[in-house]
């Protein structure tokens, strides 16, 4: 046994059975380096592309999930905000569209699946216009005072929104309550769009967004407190 390993023969041959093995990794790594892989993303943000500025998107889904193919080294440090996924909406009018996902991705990526494949896409115009603010009060000013006059900075707000709502805003109303006030105040809120039936009517924008309203107290009449106690006299 001592003569076999201490022969050259054995030595080759624990040699070659070496490089054997290492030309069997190197190969492995080389073959693993140039074989394509895919890799899974979910979740994608989906973007839009022209959009004519008349038209507002109102529903859409948020995400997709993909699947992308490249080499190994392709993957090294990619992030989501590498991926852009799309739809392109040129030439496109109010309405539900049926549109094709697409992407643009680093060079050596190909999307090989995506789903959904398409996505419905609702457009509706976008209508704006002006509206006189109304003020509803309600309470009562402190004892001994009643409100002058009050003024409304601005009297007017733009309103925004997709035709199926703003087709239902009938008008734009602030609500006060006055109680214990008395002098000078101010109040600063937010406006609410309302329909005919008095509903409230939300996702919508109204610019601006707070108006002030200021209001002058003066105490009660002398000449109708004489009055009152002649009368009680």
């Amino acid at each position: 046994m001592e003569k076999i390993l201490r022969s050259n023969n054995f030595a080759r041959i624990i040699a070659i059975f070496l490089a054997i093995i290492l030309w069997l990794i190197v190969t492995g790594e080389q073959i693993t380096q140039t074989t394509p892989l895919r890799q899974p993303w979910q979740d994608v943000p989906l973007q839009v592309e022209n959009l004519n500025p008349e038209y507002v998107i109102t529903d859409i889904p948020s995400t997709v999930d993909i699947t992308l193919e490249g080499l190994p080294e392709d993957f090294v440090d990619l992030t989501v905000q590498d991926i852009d996924v799309y739809v392109d909406l040129t030439g496109l009018g109010a309405g539900n569209h049926l549109l094709e996902v697409q992407a643009r991705l680093p060079s050596g990526l190909t999307m090989v699946l995506v789903e959904p494949e398409q996505v419905r896409v609702s457009i509706e115009a976008y209508y704006t216009e002006v509206f006189e603010v109304e003020v509803n009060l309600i309470g009562s000013p402190a004892e001994g005072w009643e409100l002058v006059e009050y003024t409304v900075i601005p009297d007017e707000v733009l309103i925004g929104a997709p035709e199926s709502i703003f087709e239902r805003v009938d008008r734009v109303v602030v609500i006060i309550d006055k109680t214990g006030m008395r002098l000078f105040e101010s109040v600063e809120l937010s406006p609410t769009a309302y329909d005919e039936e008095g509903n409230r009517v939300d996702d919508l924008i109204i610019d601006p967004s707070l108006i002030t309203v200021r209001f002058e107290f003066e105490r009660v009449q002398e000449a109708e407190a004489e009055s009152d106690e002649e009368n009680n006299s």
